[in-house]
């Protein structure tokens, strides 16, 4: 049995797509027969995976709540970490350090120091947003030690193509290991957790239930939602919305506006919900939509719906289109007009939204995206490390 090293600065919320991964990877390395310590932060909950040692480096006052992207608070408690490792490597015989994202750098590191095969998992679906004052220098300072970490890595993960393309110009790429990412949730629904759902949600049997997942940021295009709701409505006034995200603060704003608008009755705010539940309300829905304007992989939110079975409409740009076709969901431009079409589209025909419906697992397992294959290729790319001098 090897014992392995995961490291992650990443704060892990259940309700977070990319938080996922992290999860799927333990896992993964607890099915194969590794034994795992988890390096982590003490802020958000820790991932619940039996078998895995969970160490966290102290509490640091005013970091409970992290800004996204480098800062400050997240150098300190890179830094604390940085010494955490260290410490750990030094005493326990790793047979392997697998540092995610920020936790990447801090693995090249604690890797040169003790000898130790590392591996660089880097996640190509963040968005990385502008960053001004002396955020600017721990960005630069972050992307420096990331350009070595990436180079001198024993193996490369990425969740898509992107990955080659940061090894290529380092003369990296043959250490590039695409492991794409999988549903939240791969369970099947309960019959209590769908009874629940329906009895949470459904105020009428006959109404069409329309269910949207993401956060209050432009590039998710919840906005372009919400402007499709009026539309929708006019044509078939039974329809109500489910919007799963945001805090209650966004939450509040948001109902303010939709009263103005004079649709606040149609629309229900789930907030953040459990993957579990999550599961069920997909499994409800007549319809799940996916307004995501920016970036070029595909939200794990997307994954869960193809898992569900439910019909699918979604705006027609590259994240989307990452798993998403004409023969799996009803693609639309990304215009309030063009997305409430879609979605009266499958509400109307109950042809369509069978013929959609069986597509969903089928696009998984055709594009390796299911636990099995998760587990199989990062097996592949622990194997490749272990036994490389």
């Amino acid at each position: 049995m090897s014992r392995i090293l995961f490291i992650t600065s990443k704060p892990y919320y259940p309700w977070e797509g990319a938080c996922h991964r992290i999860r799927h990877t333990l896992e993964a390395l607890i099915a194969s027969g590794h034994s795992v310590d988890l390096l982590t932060i003490p802020v958000g909950t820790p991932p619940h995976v039996e078998g895995v040692n969970i160490l966290s480096v102290p509490r640091v006052p005013f970091c409970r709540r992290l800004p996204e992207g480098p800062s400050a608070r997240r150098f300190v408690l890179d830094t604390l970490i940085l010494f955490k490792a260290v410490y750990l490597a030094t005493r326990t015989p790793y047979a392997l350090i697998h540092g995610s994202d920020d936790g990447g750098s801090i693995a090249w590191i604690v890797s040169r120091l003790t000898k130790t095969p590392y591996i660089f998992e880097r996640h190509s679906g963040q968005i990385r947003r502008r960053v001004r004052g002396l955020r600017r220098l721990f960005l630069g300072f972050y992307r420096l030690l990331e350009r070595q970490a990436l180079k001198h890595a024993d193996a490369v993960i990425g969740n898509d193509n992107t990955v080659i393309g940061l090894l290529t110009p380092v003369n990296r790429r043959s250490r590039a290991c695409v492991i794409p990412d999988i549903p939240a949730v791969t369970g099947e629904v309960s019959p209590p957790a769908r009874n629940l759902a329906q009895a949470r949600y459904r105020t009428q049997p006959d109404q069409k239930l329309v269910t949207c997942v993401g956060s209050f940021t432009r590039f998710e295009g919840l906005d372009l939602f919400f402007n499709a709701l009026p539309y929708v409505l006019a044509a078939a006034p039974l329809t109500r919305f489910v919007v799963v995200g945001g805090d209650e603060t966004e939450i509040s704003r948001m109902r303010k506006a939709l009263a103005k608008a004079g649709i606040e009755h149609a629309t229900t705010f789930a907030g953040r919900v459990p993957p579990d539940e999550l599961a069920a309300l997909f499994a409800i829905s007549d319809v799940l939509v996916s307004p995501r304007r920016a970036g070029t992989t595909a939200p794990i939110k997307v994954l869960d719906y193809l898992h569900s079975g439910t019909p699918i409409v979604a705006a027609d740009t590259p994240a989307n289109r990452a798993v998403l076709s004409s023969d799996n969901a009803v693609l639309t431009r990304p215009t309030p007009q063009a997305l409430a079409d879609g979605i009266l589209k499958i509400t109307r025909s109950t042809y369509i939204s069978a013929e959609l419906s069986q597509q969903g697992r089928e696009t998984l397992r055709r594009e390796n995206r299911t636990p099995e294959a998760f587990r199989a290729a990062l097996d592949h790319c622990y194997a490749y490390v272990i036994a490389t001098p």
